[in-house]
């Protein structure tokens, strides 16, 4: 191997180390409990190594959550794929959304954090940020999958006429959105009903469906 190129696959596993000890952090604790101090400690490197690679925590923050957002995108456009109807299409775009969140617990919860979380950083600088605007253009781009799928389902007679597909697919968001920030009282019901967190997921799943279907 090369050694340019030896040298920019070092670097590259570096970033990831980087991004995967943030992740575990930024997952676990209060965002003003985390410092570049804590994740160098972390991922065992100097903090000056840190800034060689982000400019500040933000930026970390931001990368750690372009990464997931990636990796979901990617693994719904993959699964849809396998569909033939758009039913069966819209069930696999489900599936891969819970896939995600079931291989990926803590990307899913960081993606579906409460706003109050971004507040505390410079949105304005944020939000001009390449990195910021990708992981937007993803989001949207996960959302118009499904959207679109609703609505050839509505074309093809498999889903009610009735249903708008945008706020049905806005509705899918804003309830996993609930499913990660539950309420203790509420997991601790579910659980004295005997329901897990996966049943619950899967059932989210189905309910949703059958509000759609004919």
């Amino acid at each position: 191997m090369a050694l340019a190129k030896w040298k920019e696959r070092e670097k590259e596993q570096r970033r990831n180390d980087i991004i995967d000890a943030a992740r575990k952090l930024f997952a676990k604790k209060n965002l003003d409990e985390v410092s570049m101090d804590k994740i160098a400690n972390e991922v065992g490197f100097g903090k000056g190594t840190l800034y060689l690679y982000f400019k500040n925590k933000e930026s970390l923050y931001f990368a750690v959550t372009l990464r997931s957002t990636r990796i979901w995108a990617e693994m719904v456009k993959k699964e849809v794929k396998k569909g033939n109807t758009s039913l069966e299409k819209l069930k696999l775009y489900g599936n891969a959304n819970r896939e995600f969140s079931n291989k990926y617990p803590d990307d899913f919860r960081l993606l579906y954090s409460p706003s109050s979380i971004k507040k505390q950083f410079d949105m304005d600088k944020m939000t001009s940020s390449d990195q910021f605007q990708e992981e937007r253009d993803l989001f949207k781009e996960i959302m118009f999958i499904g959207i679109d799928l609703i609505q050839k389902g509505i074309d093809e007679g498999e889903i009610r006429p009735d249903v708008d597909p945008t706020e049905a697919a806005i509705l899918l968001s804003v309830i996993f959105n609930g499913n990660v920030n539950m309420g203790d009282w509420s997991k601790e019901i579910l659980e004295s009903k005997g329901i897990g967190e996966q049943k619950f997921t899967n059932d989210i799943g189905d309910f949703f469906l059958h509000m759609l279907m004919k």
